[in-house]
């Protein structure tokens, strides 16, 4: 507070560009591919064929006028696969946007700022949201609390906080994936990563410690989301994918290893890198792995604890041996190189073939638009009021009309059930 000589005086206000509080771009796998093919869809589903048995029937014959016996042709096998739809809504009431237009008043505008990050904020919650299974699910929690008005979710180790975001608002379902407790009403008001703990801007009816966390939008038993990840790289057996039953093509279901809740060493890469050899040969030496920092932390550990013992037989030196950390955002492992991702699944390392992968699209990503409109007057739209009249605020927003595919799942690989550092849980 000004004293009384200097009442004159007005607020200083730092001028620079703001800090911002929250994660920042770090998309790893959307990255990945989006370096690879783009196919233009329509409404139909997309058919991506695969070739199984390359036809030909091998066997010994007579050349003394014996009888050569018959022959095959190739065989194939088609998955199926569409879009996605995701949008990001932005909303400013007229005093917002008056009130921050000039820069005698207010040193940033947040409309403006909006509009040009929009986009790439969009990414962010793309890039979160196909790390996950094929369905709407970002987060599981393992315990809950209210107090003060307000539920409190502590989530599940293998993700977090990861794949969400401060202000995002959810859909809460109960532990079957069947009920919905809230939607549509709550957002999250307190984030934090460390402590993997949401803070809901109000009570989830009949909240439990098992309820399952997803992004807004969705209804209905089991709700859909994006094919990411943990759905095109999967070891089980049963089930479906892009409409071919596991059980009846086993060429479909990924490689894996299990790591046994031990920790992650070289061998576990190397088996990794041999099976895909021997199942897809050339193609193995295409991988890279994407992984958690939890687990670059554990491979670390492990080299360094080898360094220690070496160096506790020899004179002491005044070297750093742990491995370079800061702003390195790749490492080699067992002779594959793994790339850092901090919206994978903590337990589990994903072995991809990046040109396997592709992005069907229905069309581009970009604002959502008013057919016949060109301009402001296609983008942004006035709310509407109570009484029928136009209140006084103005929406936007952006479209992502998507998904990703991948024509060869059988070439990739998981090494799961991976164990975290007492620093890590």
């Amino acid at each position: 507070m000004a004293s009384n000589t200097l009442w004159q005086q007005s607020e200083v206000v730092r001028t620079k560009a703001f800090p911002e509080w929250m994660e920042k771009k770090f998309n790893v796998f959307l990255d990945l591919v989006e370096k690879g093919e783009v196919e233009q869809i329509g409404e139909r589903n997309f058919r991506v064929p695969a070739e199984i048995t390359p036809g030909g029937r091998a066997g010994t014959y007579d050349p003394q006028m014996g009888d050569m016996g018959r022959g095959t042709s190739p065989t194939g096998i088609v998955m199926i696969q569409s879009f996605f739809s995701t949008r990001l809504n932005f909303e400013f009431d007229q005093l917002q946007i008056k009130a921050t237009q000039n820069r005698k008043t207010a040193v940033q505008n947040p409309f403006l700022d909006c509009v040009a990050k929009g986009y790439r904020e969009f990414m962010l919650y793309w890039d979160k949201w196909i790390h996950g299974n094929g369905t709407a699910q970002l987060a599981t929690a393992t315990a809950f609390s209210n107090a003060s008005g307000v539920t409190v979710y502590t989530l599940a180790t293998n993700f977090g906080t990861q794949l969400l975001r401060r202000g995002q608002f959810v859909t809460i379902y109960d532990s079957t994936f069947t009920t919905i407790r809230s939607a549509g009403v709550l957002y999250i008001n307190g984030l934090g990563t460390q402590g993997r703990t949401i803070a809901l801007s109000g009570i989830v009816p009949g909240a439990t410690n098992t309820d399952i966390i997803c992004f807004e939008g969705v209804s209905g038993a089991s709700p859909a989301g994006p094919r990411g990840l943990g759905y095109w790289i999967s070891s089980a057996t049963s089930g479906t994918t892009a409409g071919i039953n596991r059980a009846n093509e086993s060429q479909i279901i990924s490689k894996s290893v299990n790591a046994g809740g031990a920790p992650w060493t070289a061998e576990m890469t190397m088996a990794i890198y041999h099976r895909i050899l021997n199942d897809r040969g050339e193609v193995a030496d295409k991988i890279v792995g994407l992984a958690a920092p939890a687990q670059q932390a554990a491979v670390y550990s492990n080299v360094m604890s080898i360094q220690l013992y070496d160096l506790a037989k020899t004179a002491a030196q005044a070297v750093d041996r742990l491995p370079k950390l800061k702003g390195k955002r790749t490492f080699m492992w067992g002779d594959v190189p793994h790339m850092v991702d901090i919206h994978t699944d903590t337990s589990q390392v994903f072995y991809v073939v990046p040109e396997l992968f592709g992005i069907a699209r229905l069309a581009p990503v970009g604002f959502f638009e008013t057919p016949g409109k060109t301009g402001a007057d296609a983008r942004f739209f006035n709310l509407m009021g109570g009484s029928g009249g136009p209140a006084a605020g103005v929406w936007f927003g952006f479209t992502r009309d998507e998904d990703i595919y991948n024509v060869d799942p059988g070439a990739q690989a998981t090494l799961y059930n991976m164990p975290l550092g007492t620093l890590y849980q």
